[in-house]
């Protein structure tokens, strides 16, 4: 790789490539309202594997959490998406309370923060998101609870 493109990396103006490839099992997605849902599914990569939740408005991933557990549980906020921010939960079911919390505090505030206008006049009702949050919440802890890969 020439030095130019370590430097853009870096610097975060040339994204990372993906050195091993996303496998997504069992992807559900739960409608929130026209043009925003939640996509809950098993992720594994190849820094870790665990639940993973994606808020998602006219196809943009604008929060994407992956609870992988110590060391590796991550999530990512638009429009900064190719930064990690790392949980400091330890835990894969400490990281799917942690998401949840965000969700419900924070969800909703980041998609007013997207430079997409038509994202950020998504208003959906505050029942029919909590509620599509606590299917979230279902879906994550019952994936930590059944696949063998994570126990």
């Amino acid at each position: 790789m020439s030095l130019i493109k370590r430097v853009l990396r870096k610097l975060k103006l040339l994204p990372n490539p993906v050195s091993h490839p996303v496998k997504r099992m069992d992807l559900k997605e739960i409608v929130i309202c026209d043009n925003l849902s939640f996509l809950v599914y098993w992720k594994i990569l190849a820094i870790g594997k665990g639940p993973a939740v994606i808020l998602k408005a006219y196809n943009k991933e604008i929060l994407k959490f992956d609870c992988f557990g110590e060391k590796d549980g991550h999530y990512h906020v638009a429009p900064n998406y190719g930064s990690r921010i790392y949980f400091l939960e330890k835990t894969v079911m400490e990281q799917v309370d942690r998401t949840v919390a965000e969700l419900k505090i924070n969800g909703l505030k980041y998609l007013s923060l997207q430079k997409e206008p038509e994202i950020r006049n998504l208003k959906p009702s505050h029942f029919d998101y909590n509620s599509a949050v606590d299917s979230v919440e279902k879906l994550l802890v019952h994936f930590h609870q059944t696949v063998e890969e994570i126990r």
